[in-house]
């Protein structure tokens, strides 16, 4: 687990820029804290911060370079399988200088070239270099764990783990609006596309290649419906044996392993199966002991001692919360306001003080329906009955307060969303209850013109093209755009701020594609979510933790910004002069927001308003010139 970058010089003006690797590896450290090294050629450069996790010794310091000097590559990622394929590496008379799977990773390159990413079990993100030829490869793996950016200029190639290199390498610094755009309705950025202008992501399960100076990117993996997986065992059978040799494979380490364990199904099923393999496993949760409503380590401290792990709960006041507010906006490294990342940034922070390494649930929502609105679509596909009922509450439902902040009001602000998605198509329906604000909404706030909003057109449905009305499709959409941009993406960027490396039992291919060969009847009804899970694992799930429902891992924004925060909204962040001054929103929109915000009926303005925070945080840091 390491930040990689690397640039590819096509001119004298390029092969200037190569000096600036030096600086690179400073700007990755925290994903890389145990060393940092970089190393220049005539015509390339690469770099590499390394969080030692498997073969912790010097030997597997990168750059890594194969024994003729030929090849060098910078690897993000881990190969679980990587003394299988080392075995046969050795059969084929490949030679080995170190106990890590970074060179495993380079002979199998060498040796099977882009058909080696069909053999990894793992997660990565990686580029390898050939000297001679003067030819690059870079992969990212199947379903996005491991970040990867990249910019084309006429004077260079260069990738990054993070955005902030490429800024600085490249001197890009143009904002591209189409993004902003759908970053202001989902408070997460989906695509190919970043922040920036001409600079953008390797999407996962794709590879790019450069060769006599233009580049080629072609998908290597793609999950598609339907998906066929022969297998003679029952579907609870399959599915614990799948997951259980998912867990084994992620206990691989040279350092000790944890677990993240809130005390929800996944991360008490995960946690339950590495106790097993691994007794005494440590576990690490986070309460709010000033709002009962958010704290849930009560039914963590419940799967620890049922499982006999140690345990660490780590109870914060508001006060720990806000203290952290700066460090948090500023390990962001492009604009993501999915408010819970404050929350994996400070539970990382604090687990990393016993660990380098856990276990998390990541992925079992998507593959095993188990967020609210797979619910809500569930619903709406089976229970006619009831939603003529919600349709006739409408005019009621526009006149109740409605705020993520009680359990009441939360439920009338999922109740008109429920009602507005009864008369959407499914892509319609998907997008909104994706969506903290609408289209119509963002309009009024940004200033974009009419060619742009024709390309956001264009992009939202690109990123909707697989879905229909089946709904294992609902499921695959969250798994190509919800799990990658917004799931993993706060995985990586809070975890790697301080160093942390997160594991995804649930993300083994090999589970992912069975989940997807089941039925949507094994995985929800009209009663419970997640039904084969929990039928597969019920030996781990402790009563109180197996019918409750489930609970968002959130932060209570609403009572921050109408108290502790207020004066920042209005000085600082939101400051109208600033506003003005900035050119990017509607001064007289951003009012408005406002004034929703500080209302008895929120809805969902204090996560307009976190989008707006930390974006404008982070364009004041990286784009702003005073």
């Amino acid at each position: 687990m390491c930040g990689i970058a690397g640039i590819i010089a096509f001119n004298e003006a390029g092969k200037k820029k190569l000096d600036k690797i030096a600086s690179v590896a400073g700007l990755l450290k925290h994903r890389g804290p145990d060393n940092q090294q970089h190393c220049v050629f005539e015509k390339a450069a690469f770099a590499h911060a390394r969080l030692s996790i498997i073969d912790t010794s010097a030997a597997s310091n990168q750059p890594f370079m194969d024994k003729n000097n030929r090849y060098v590559i910078v690897f993000n990622g881990e190969l679980f399988n990587y003394e299988e394929l080392k075995n046969e590496l050795t059969a084929k008379g490949y030679s080995f200088s170190t106990s890590g799977d970074v060179e495993v990773l380079l002979n199998l390159y060498i040796e099977e070239k882009e058909k080696c990413l069909d053999r990894i079990k793992g997660f990565y993100a990686f580029s390898v270099y050939d000297l001679q030829e003067e030819k690059l490869f870079m992969a990212r793996d199947r379903f996005g764990v491991k970040p990867l950016y990249y910019a084309l200029t006429n004077d260079v190639l260069c990738w990054s783990s993070e955005l902030r290199p490429l800024q600085y390498i490249t001197g890009i610094n143009t904002i591209n609006r189409v993004s902003l755009f759908t970053y202001l309705q989902l408070n997460y950025l989906p695509g190919y596309e970043s922040m920036l202008q001409n600079i953008r992501r390797l999407e996962p399960g794709t590879y790019l290649q450069l060769n006599n100076n233009e580049i080629q990117v072609k998908k290597h993996y793609s999950l598609q419906l339907p998906v066929q997986v022969a297998t003679t065992k029952s579907p609870e059978e399959k599915i614990k044996e799948l997951l259980t040799e998912s867990v084994k494979l992620r206990l691989v380490s040279d350092v000790p392993v944890g677990s993240f364990l809130s005390g929800g199904i996944d991360s008490t099923i995960i946690t339950g199966i590495a106790a097993q393999l691994s007794p005494s496993i440590n576990t690490f949760s986070l309460g709010f002991k000033d709002n009962v409503y958010f704290d849930e380590t009560k039914y963590a401290e419940i799967a620890a001692k049922t499982h006999k792990t140690h345990h660490h709960t780590f109870q914060l006041s508001n006060n720990d919360l806000l203290s952290e507010l700066h460090n948090f906006l500023e390990a962001i490294d492009e604009p993501f306001a999915d408010s819970s990342a404050l929350n994996v940034y400070i539970l990382s922070k604090l687990t990393k003080q016993h660990v380098k390494v856990v276990l998390s649930g990541d992925g079992a929502d998507e593959i095993f329906a188990g967020y609210n609105k797979h619910r809500a679509e569930w619903m709406i596909q089976n229970r006619k009955g009831f939603n003529r009922m919600v349709a006739l509450l409408a005019p009621l439902l526009k006149i109740i307060p409605q705020s993520r902040s009680s359990a009441l009001f939360n439920k009338f602000r999922q109740l008109q969303r429920y009602q507005a998605g009864l008369k959407s198509t499914v892509k319609e329906r998907y997008w909104k209850w994706a969506s903290i604000s609408s289209e119509e909404e963002t309009q009024q706030l940004l200033k974009m013109n009419g060619e742009e909003y024709k390309t956001f057109g264009q992009f939202k449905q690109n990123l909707l093209q697989a879905l229909d009305d089946d709904f294992n499709s609902f499921l695959l959409t969250d798994m190509q755009v919800i799990l990658p941009y917004d799931m993993l993406t706060k995985a990586d960027m809070m975890s790697m701020a301080h160093g942390l490396e997160i594991r995804n039992p649930f993300l083994d291919h090999r589970l992912v594609e069975y989940a997807f060969s089941l039925q949507p009847s094994f995985k929800i009804n009209a009663q419970e979510q997640k039904l084969i899970l929990k039928k597969a694992f019920k030996h781990l799930l402790p009563d109180e933790l197996i019918h409750r429902k489930k609970h968002g891992f959130e932060v209570p924004l609403q009572h921050w910004f109408q108290n502790e925060l207020r004066a920042d909204i209005e000085n600082k962040w939101l400051n109208h002069q600033f506003i003005v001054e900035q050119g990017i929103f509607h001064p007289d929109e951003i009012k408005n927001i406002k004034q929703q915000l500080f209302s008895s009926s929120p809805g969902d303005a204090a996560a307009r308003v976190w989008a707006l925070i930390v974006f404008n945080s982070w364009w004041k840091k990286h784009i702003y010139k005073s």
